[in-house]
Formats: C-alpha cells, sequence, structure tokens
C-alpha cells in the first residue's frame, strides 16, 4: 500500500469488499476530535488483504465522550484525541500561561478520559493513539510546557487505561513517515485535517496486526531455507566450518542477528522451523557442532531437509504441526524458490534474503508485527516445548498397530478447574484464537470473562494436560450457562495440538457430569458453521445429543438427562478436578 495512491487504494479496496460480501463483518469506529476520513479506505484495504472484512465508520466530529457511550460494544473503537484542536490555539497559549491553567486542563482531560474509559469496559479491543507533542516540539533543545503536558497525560494513560485498551505510540508512525510528509498543516487550519493520506496508510499498517491478532490472523511459524539464508554460504560445498553465521566473520553478524530475532520469536511461542534442499546430516551437524550458531538444534521444532520442492515441503509441515498453511512465513534467498512457493501456495507470506544482505535483519524485523499477539500467556512460552512434545507422539504412534494401546500408553491425565483465576488470561486468549475445534467461535474480551467469573450463572471450565511426554497446557474451555433447571454450552473448544486422544469426549462427559450434580433437566448446545470449524461439525451428535433443528449455518442440540446416558469412562485417561497444576 505505501507506493499506491488513494484512488487505488479505493478501487482495490471495494474489490476486496465484493469477495468479502459473505464473511463476517468486522466493524471498526473511528472517535476523532480531527478530521480523518482518508483513513477508512486505507484501514479497511490494509485489513481487507488478509481477508478480515473490515468496516470503518466514524463518529460525530469531536464528541468522543457521548460517542463512546452509544457505540455497540462489537465495534473496535479508534481513538484520535488530538490536543492540537483541544481549542484554538492551545498549544502555543500553554506556554504563555500560569501552573493553574496547565493543571486545569490537565484535570478536565483525565475526569474526561476517565468517563471514556468506563463508557468503552466492554467493548473487546479500544486502540487509543497516545498524545503527541513530537510535531510541535521537534524544534525545541528544552522539553516545552506543552510537551511536558503531553507527557504528564501518557503517563496516566499508561497507569488507568483499562486492559482492553491498547495504547498506539503514534510518534513510531510519524518516525516512519517523517514530521514533514505526516502532518499537513494547511488541511489542519483549512479543515482540521491534520494527517495526510501518506501518514494514513502507515499508520493503517501499523495498527492492523492488533486486529488481526484478535481475529487469530497472526502468523505461528517462521520456516527458514539454510544455505545463503541461516547462513552465508553452501554447507554442502564449503563445508560446516567454513560457512558464516557469527561476528567471527565479517559477513556472518547479519545471519546472527536474524538467529536472535527468531529466537526472540521462538521465546514468544512461535515455531522455528528449516525447509531446505540440502543435505540433512551436514545440517544437523551445523546445528550442533557449530558453537558460534546462535540458533541450536533445540530451537528447531522441525526440519525438513530434502530434495523435494519446498511448497510440498511446507504443506507437510503445516499437517505435522496441525497450523494453517496461511500461518507460516517462509524466509529463502532464491527468487526462484519464493516465486515457486509464492504461485504454488499464495497463502504463505514469503520473504526472501536481500542481496545486499546488511539490509538482512531489518527485513526480518520490519515483518515482526505478523507474529503479533496482544497478550503471551506461559503456554504461549512454552508452545514451542509442547510442538516437539506432539511431534514425538505422531513419531511413535507409527511403531503401534492399535490405536487404543498406542493412547494407553500415553498415561494421559486430565486436570479439570472450574473459575480459576490462575488461568484468566489464557482462557480469554483461547477463546480469541480458537478456530477448528470451537463449536461456537464467540470472541471475548477480559470484561465478558470477569463478568462470566463473578456471575452464578455461569461456569467457566478449564482442561489441563499431560502425559508422559509433558504438559500441553490450559488447552479446552467449556462456559456454561444456567436458566434455572436447563443449562446451555455457550462455549466448548479445544486446542488442536491436542485432538486424536479422545480428550474431547471425556472433557464434555466430565462436564455434563457436574451440570446433572446441579440437578440440571436438560442442556443445550449448538454449532455455528465457520469456514474453519468443519472439524466439528459432528461433535455433539456424535456424544449423545439429539439434534433439534438445523439451518445453512447452525445446528441446535439438545441432552435430556431424563432420556440419554453419559459416555463410559475411558480407562486409559486419568481425570483429577481442581488441582493447583505443578508446572
Amino acid at each position: 500500500m505505501k507506493t499506491m495512491n488513494l484512488s487505488d487504494i479505493i478501487r482495490r479496496n471495494a474489490e476486496l469488499g465484493e469477495q468479502l460480501l459473505n464473511k463476517e463483518i468486522i466493524p471498526l469506529k473511528v472517535l476523532a476530535n480531527i478530521s480523518i476520513n482518508q483513513l477508512k479506505p486505507t484501514l479497511e484495504y490494509s485489513l481487507r488483504s488478509h481477508t478480515l472484512n473490515a468496516h470503518v465508520t466514524f463518529g460525530d466530529y469531536d464528541n468522543i465522550i457521548q460517542e463512546s457511550a452509544a457505540i455497540d460494544t462489537l465495534s473496535i473503537p479508534i481513538i484520535f484525541w488530538e490536543l492540537s484542536n483541544l481549542k484554538e490555539s492551545f498549544v502555543y497559549e500553554i506556554e504563555t500561561e500560569n501552573e493553574s491553567y496547565f493543571q486545569n486542563y490537565f484535570d478536565k482531560i483525565t475526569t474526561e478520559l476517565k468517563m471514556v474509559f468506563a463508557n468503552l469496559s466492554k467493548s473487546k479491543l479500544v486502540l487509543f493513539n497516545k498524545f503527541s507533542h513530537l510535531f510541535f516540539s521537534c524544534n525545541s533543545l528544552k522539553p516545552t510546557i506543552f510537551e511536558q503536558f503531553v507527557d504528564k497525560l501518557n503517563d496516566f494513560l499508561i497507569e488507568y487505561a483499562p486492559s482492553n485498551f491498547f495504547l498506539i505510540e503514534i510518534n513510531k508512525v510519524l518516525a516512519r513517515v517523517s514530521i514533514e510528509q505526516a502532518v499537513d498543516s494547511r488541511g489542519f487550519y483549512l479543515s482540521k485535517t491534520l494527517y495526510s493520506i501518506t501518514f494514513t496508510k502507515i499508520y493503517s499498517e501499523y495498527i492492523s496486526p492488533i486486529i488481526l491478532s484478535i481475529y487469530s490472523k497472526s502468523k505461528k511459524a517462521i520456516i527458514f531455507d539454510c544455505d545463503n539464508t541461516l547462513w552465508k554460504g553452501v554447507v554442502g560445498e564449503d563445508g560446516v566450518e567454513g560457512i558464516a553465521l557469527s561476528s567471527a566473520n565479517k559477513n556472518g553478524i547479519y545471519y546472527k542477528e536474524v538467529h536472535l530475532i527468531a529466537k526472540a520469536l521462538a521465546k514468544k511461542g512461535v515455531i522455528i522451523g528449516i525447509c531446505s534442499k540440502n543435505n540433512l546430516e551436514d545440517v544437523v551437524e551445523v546445528l550442533e557442532k557449530r558453537k558460534d550458531s546462535s540458533l541450536t538444534e533445540s530451537d528447531i521444532v522441525i526440519k525438513k531437509v530434502n530434495w523435494i520442492d519446498k511448497a510440498t515441503n511446507l504443506l507437510d509441515i503445516s499437517k505435522e504441526l496441525n497450523i494453517g498453511i496461511d500461518s507460516i512465513v517462509f524466509v529463502d534467498d532464491s527468487e526462484f524458490e519464493v516465486s515457486l512457493v509464492n504461485a504454488k501456495l499464495p497463502e504463505v507470506k514469503t520473504l526472501t534474503v536481500p542481496q545486499k544482505t546488511f539490509e538482512y535483519p531489518q527485513t526480518i524485523s520490519k515483518n515482526l508485527d505478523l507474529f503479533f499477539t496482544l497478550n503471551v500467556s506461559e503456554e504461549d512460552k512454552n508452545r514451542v516445548k509442547m510442538y516437539q512434545q506432539n511431534l514425538e507422539r505422531g513419531k511413535e504412534v507409527k511403531s503401534y498397530q492399535n490405536i487404543d494401546d498406542y493412547l494407553a500408553s500415553l498415561n494421559i491425565e486430565l486436570i479439570l478447574s472450574n473459575k480459576s483465576k490462575t488461568f484468566f488470561e489464557r482462557l480469554v486468549q483461547l477463546t480469541q484464537k480458537t478456530n477448528q475445534f470451537n463449536l461456537t467461535t464467540k470472541r471475548y474480551t477480559n470484561a465478558d470473562m470477569h463478568y462470566f467469573y463473578n456471575s452464578t450463572e455461569f461456569d467457566i471450565f478449564s482442561l489441563d494436560v499431560n502425559d508422559k511426554y509433558g504438559n500441553s497446557g490450559i488447552t479446552g474451555l467449556c462456559i456454561i450457562r444456567y436458566n434455572e433447571r436447563n443449562a446451555e454450552i455457550d462455549t466448548f473448544l479445544m486446542s488442536c495440538r491436542i485432538l486424536g486422544r479422545n480428550i474431547e469426549k471425556v472433557f464434555l462427559s466430565e462436564i455434563l457430569k457436574q451440570i446433572k450434580l446441579k440437578e440440571i433437566d436438560t442442556v443445550k448446545a449448538e454449532y455455528n458453521k465457520t469456514h474453519k470449524n468443519s472439524l466439528v461439525e459432528p461433535f455433539f451428535e456424535e456424544n449423545g445429543f439429539e439434534l433439534i433443528e438445523k439451518s445453512d449455518d447452525k445446528k441446535e442440540y439438545l441432552f435430556d438427562f431424563s432420556k440419554h446416558s453419559l459416555n463410559e469412562n475411558i480407562n486409559y485417561i486419568k481425570v483429577i478436578w481442581n488441582q493447583e497444576l505443578k508446572r
């Protein structure tokens, strides 16, 4: 989008809108005390390019408080509260006034901010631009009074903004664009249009990963080629000691820094893998013997090192890891290989190692937002280990002729809890990220989950899984809503990495047992169809629920305790209730 003009963006945005007509609408509402109408096509285009059917609307001009009170909780508010338009000439007037003027306006704005915080407390996500003085202070050697005013307000935001507010570092956008190109002084004085179209293009790209992340559009894996990608040189020709991958060689420092960027991603739960036309023994020898390599064998979750085409290998990687092919970023130095992957797997994001290798670390760094997640949970930090364990399970199952014998050998242990505060953030994250094994695909915020936790109408069951390979973390959630002698399964979801072991059947059965203890007569459930959850369409029918109503995109079920029996226990799965987890 950076090189596109506005008319091209508008045209392409309309085309994408037509293509996404049948997709769920993602409403975004801009609340602003400036004119920022050009944000609509740029932000919609940025998000629609990632198959998110975004629709941007605007609240009334300079009416943020009232608009925040009336906003639909399904909408994502984006707030431009520009102090330059607080009142006429405020930026310059504050330099001439006394301390009481400063304090009075500070008190006024913080009071209004608290009102906005309260009004938007139930929103899924609020994007709020931090206040900026950069345009007005960049030529001043000493801090101006306006600069101090802005800094104090930002300190207030950081301390008091609710957890569903994401504070946008607008100065970073200004730095990317340059102040001269970002701010339209003439437009501001004529029509209160403070920012240029160049700014809104970069701003849209800057905030898009935040929105994409809550709709499970973040990338999960970065897969590297080896020769001239993970190191400088060709290991088959130069030998293990002849390649460059550290500061010991003048060309190696760039590759070392890419290694470090990858390791930092792994700490946040991103999968690191290799897809290379090479000899496997050579690649393993580099990872094991080169002590100056920042990436080691233990950092690599999956390797496809062979002479098969890379598109086929990437498909195999997605299947073995049980992630969507659109969750992968692929890095290679060969334009031929990148073009092949682009042609065969357009869903894969590809990055080409630049010819000027000193630009390589920045090429990767500039794309880190592809992996953005709002919250990094303990499960995220341990995800790499969990994927490695899952691959080990996949290898072992091949040695068994009978699947039940294999499952019995795993020593599966389920630990179930109800409204455990320890797992609160992880459960919110599961509602926002789980797509495939998710019967209703309802997305909930911290505020929503707090309400469920504090209400006697709800139970919040969480699932943790252990087996002989290790702990899989909090990987299941079921939200039950009660109404007199009836119950409803509001949410039932599980991480795909624990499927295939009958855990889902036991989890549901244990929850139904808990519901029955409350002398409930019936349990309602439903399946809401999405383009990703066809896997679970028959789940309730396969577990004793009666189908009572059906449409193209929805099925409704009933479980009557007087008519239906609960599933029998599976003898190779042990169930423990309310045990504090030992990590």
